[in-house]
């Protein structure tokens, strides 16, 4: 007797999406923007962490950075923008500092990116803290202008410390969501 075998499978016939598919897609395509979104939320409250003002920036900017790099469909500039004012808005800073901030950072990764996703993981990061060092500095420079006087300077070199400091940690996060949450799509 003759056993029944399937025919095999075709690579590129795709089953229709259904609604539960085309859901599933649309969170995953969501993802860096809610966790830029709530890593800000999180942050702007009153949890009494040592360094969390310059925590949020240093964060934000790196993910802004890291997506805007390998993933830009996943991080649009409409996206940045609003997540700009969100972070304005609960940062309690000086009003467009942390948008004009997200703006650059993620204009520098899309200008380079073609060059930067092809790169090893130091001169990414070498990358990544020049374009840090030049948006803290402009940064403290558009607070004191806006303050009418010369700010502290100590907390913004604290801010770029931090935020070159925790590059190598966030990129582990960035890998490991970028191959399990989005890039994983298909295999769910």
């Amino acid at each position: 007797m003759k056993t029944f075998s399937p025919p095999p499978i075709r690579p590129g016939i795709h089953p229709r999406a259904g609604l539960g598919n085309r859901i599933d897609h649309g969170m995953r395509n969501s993802v860096p923007c809610l966790v830029v979104f709530f890593v800000t939320l999180v942050l702007s409250a009153p949890l009494n962490l040592p360094g969390q003002v310059e925590l949020m920036p240093a964060i934000i900017m790196a993910m802004v950075f890291l997506w805007s790099v390998f993933a830009p469909a996943l991080m649009p500039s409409v996206a940045v923008f609003v997540l700009g004012i969100w972070a304005d808005i609960l940062s309690f800073g000086p009003a467009g500092v942390m948008l004009l901030m997200m703006l650059i950072v993620h204009g520098v990764a899309l200008s380079g990116r073609y060059t930067l996703a092809r790169v090893n993981f130091f001169v990414l990061w070498l990358v990544f803290a020049m374009v840090m060092v030049g948006v803290t500095a402009l940064q403290w420079v558009l607070c004191s202008a806006l303050a009418l006087h010369v700010v502290e300077f100590l907390p913004f070199v604290f801010e770029t410390v931090l935020s070159v400091g925790s590059f190598p940690v966030l990129y582990a996060g960035f890998a490991w969501t970028y191959r399990f949450v989005i890039n994983n799509a298909d295999h769910s």
